[in-house]
């Protein structure tokens, strides 16, 4: 379902208290000027969101009474979950996380290589972006973040459902890491767990790819272009939602 036009705000916990978070309070009075009486809408960033409407103001507190749960489904299939590389430009990371919240991902980890060229990174203004780029694309649905995740670590949370690795070794009859055809039917399969693997500007190691196939990860390829890592991420999101939507029409 479409959302109201309406401004939609984000309080995890608004079942409980019935308030914005002061944050939240404070865009809704201080920046859209919005009084008592006036309707929102509010979600919990699990799924569920409502329409509202402003019950009490003051300085720093907004008071909210829900009105009506609207109905909300993420219109994408299965669990959608993007292992990345930071890239060493701080910039194009936070940009590549507003737009796959854009269009759509349940999970975004964070994850140590050996070529990362950027071991650690703060995840707090990370968190910021990626709740902005929610309410901006209107869903109930925020997703999580884990940041400084080892490769080997994040091969064992893939385990279940379907995982591809994209790598830039040459891929002829000889080569070690030939890429597979891609598993089509399993990314449109709606229960299914789909984690997409990206690696940092200096690609993965002969080693990791090596690893991740012993881990039951799929070495596949995103076409002949070498793309830069925030293309090569949204590429693959984008290519697995066309998929699902094909499939979901034929259907």
């Amino acid at each position: 379902m479409t959302m109201l036009d309406l401004p939609l705000f984000y309080a995890p916990e608004i079942e409980q208290t019935n308030v914005l978070p002061e944050e939240e309070a404070g865009h809704a009075l201080r920046v859209l000027r919005l009084s008592e009486g006036e309707p929102i809408m509010v979600t919990n960033g699990q799924g569920q969101v409502w329409k509202a409407h402003i019950s009490e103001v003051s300085k720093k507190h907004c008071g909210v009474i829900l009105d009506e749960e609207l109905p909300w489904n993420k219109y994408w299939q299965g669990t959608i979950n993007l292992y990345i590389a930071p890239t060493k430009s701080i910039e194009r990371m936070e940009w590549l996380i507003e737009k796959a919240i854009e269009i759509g991902v349940d999970k975004i980890t964070l994850i140590k290589c050996a070529h990362s060229e950027r071991k650690h990174i703060k995840a707090e203004r990370l968190q910021k972006i990626m709740l902005s780029a929610m309410k901006q694309s209107q869903k109930a649905l925020l997703p999580l973040l884990e940041v400084d995740v080892p490769f080997k670590d994040a091969l064992k949370q893939s385990a279940d459902g379907v995982s591809l690795l994209f790598h830039c070794k040459e891929d002829d009859e000889h080569s070690t890491f030939k890429k597979k055809q891609l598993p089509q039917h399993a990314l449109t399969n709606m229960n299914s767990s789909i984690n997409l693997f990206i690696g940092p500007e200096g690609d993965f190691s002969s080693e990791e790819i090596i690893q991740a196939e012993q881990a039951g990860v799929q070495p596949s390829t995103l076409g002949a272009s070498r793309l830069r890592t925030e293309t090569a991420a949204l590429t693959a999101l984008q290519w697995v939602h066309i998929l699902q939507n094909i499939n979901t029409n034929c259907n």
